[in-house]
């Protein structure tokens, strides 16, 4: 899989040909292709001014590592990629997603992530951009102290295991200001959306997800679609279905379960109670949901850890109960592996990188956890890019990234990644080296 990237940008032009232009006649000099692909260059590049320092080199060496990394023929400038972007719906990437998940699933890696005979996936809303001057007919508005506020917002899915670190981002939907003025009116419905989608994903889904996703009619909606979920389960939002339970803890008592997990001074003991079948509501017909209750501490202190609560439409047993509740607990993970990692480790997801008035504000983030999912894909399957990343902080490794292209001319991908993942006592290299992967 060393070529991935390769054979990846080589669908990426053929995909992106098929993009819709809206430019007429003869101004068309630059090609879709290079358009797409020089935005995708820059997130991918982790390097706002990657254009620039390629379009610099060009000049002086008649050369370019946009060309040599990308095939980006002509550089167009930031403007003209705004302007026609700005009239792509994003969904004309969900090719690329799918391109993605393919190298996963024919290299096996897709199937570690199956659990419980399902595959894990967390639903989260995250708001990317806020200003109180800046907006797009897609903005949403929130009015605070007589201030309106225009916001984007997203519902970024991944799919995560309990036994992996690396999540798998997925295609987001976003929220849109026709769905309501209230929070859980929009993420909810931007959530369902993107499941009715299923983004071209053809595999059993088990959704995880706050408190916030875990009333009926959501609920209702994924098991009607034959997914199963677990949801954090608050008892502020859900009063009745928490009294029918305290009801049954007086009468007749719930069921237990503790175990002890990790080892040395690691253990922690987790303690359950759980009980099938009680109504999520107080509707004559509501549904039944299957609740159980999660306290881990810390065996040697005491210190508790974690508490929380959960319902899942699977039903709970002895045998599956640590199960349910180590994946429940795994949606954290679309918090801090993905909607904080966008936003703070490199991909500058918060950053307004082209407004638009038409899909550029969806366009542009979708492009840029596309270059997110890609990078987590090279990082299982290609050796070579792994060993780069592990040498240094992320931070750094795409900082001197930069600085190699911005200097020095590579004649591919694989050139430039063998090249950061040379062993610091290796021999040194001329320029003339980096034509040749062998000497690498």
């Amino acid at each position: 899989m060393e070529k991935i990237f390769t054979d990846f940008i080589h669908y990426f032009r053929n995909t992106s040909k098929q993009f819709p232009d809206k430019r007429k006649g003869k101004n068309t000099s630059i090609t879709m292709e290079d358009i797409v692909l020089s935005a995708f260059a820059v997130f991918h590049m982790q390097s706002p001014s990657f254009l620039q320092f390629q379009r610099n080199m060009k000049t002086k060496e008649g050369r370019s590592n946009a060309q040599s990394l990308f095939g980006i023929e002509k550089i167009p400038s930031d403007n003209h990629i705004r302007d026609i972007l700005d009239a792509i719906k994003p969904h004309y990437l969900q090719p690329l997603y799918d391109r993605g998940l393919k190298y996963l699933k024919d290299a096996g890696v897709l199937d570690r992530y199956r659990y419980m005979q399902r595959y894990p996936v967390a639903l989260d809303g995250t708001q990317f951009y806020s200003s109180e001057k800046l907006c797009c007919t897609k903005c949403l508005r929130r009015e605070h102290n007589k201030t309106t506020h225009y916001l984007h917002q997203a519902v970024t899915p991944i799919i995560v295991s309990p036994h992996h670190k690396e999540i798998i981002p997925l295609m987001p939907e976003f929220i849109q200001n026709s769905d309501g003025k209230e929070k859980q009116d929009c993420e909810i419905n931007a959530s369902k959306r993107w499941i009715d989608k299923k983004r071209s994903l053809a595999l059993p889904l088990l959704f995880l997800g706050d408190d916030l996703y875990a009333h009926e009619p959501f609920c209702k909606d994924i098991i009607s679609k034959g997914d199963a979920f677990v949801f954090v389960a608050k008892e502020a939002s859900h009063k009745i279905m928490y009294e029918h339970i305290d009801f049954i803890a007086r009468a007749a008592g719930l069921e237990r379960f503790t175990q002890v997990v990790g080892r040395a001074h690691n253990q922690e003991l987790w303690e359950y109670r759980f009980i099938n079948s009680v109504p999520i509501n107080g509707s004559r017909d509501a549904l039944k949901v299957n609740w159980l209750e999660l306290k881990v501490s810390n065996t040697h202190t005491g210190k508790r850890g974690y508490s929380g609560a959960f319902i899942s439409n699977i039903e709970i047993t002895l045998s599956n109960i640590h199960d349910i509740g180590l994946i429940g607990r795994n949606r954290w993970k679309i918090e801090n592996e993905n909607n904080n990692t966008l936003k703070t480790k490199g991909y500058h997801l918060e950053h307004n990188f082209g407004h638009g008035k038409n899909h550029l504000s969806e366009f542009l983030p979708t492009l840029n956890i596309l270059a997110f999912l890609f990078h987590t894909v090279l990082g299982i399957l290609d050796g070579n890019y792994a060993r780069a990343r592990a040498k240094v902080p992320t931070k750094r490794f795409f900082q001197d990234m930069e600085t190699l292209t911005s200097f020095i001319y590579f004649t591919s991908w694989d050139i430039l990644i063998a090249f950061m993942a040379r062993d610091r006592d290796s021999p040194m290299l001329s320029i003339s080296d980096l034509m040749d992967i062998s000497k690498l």
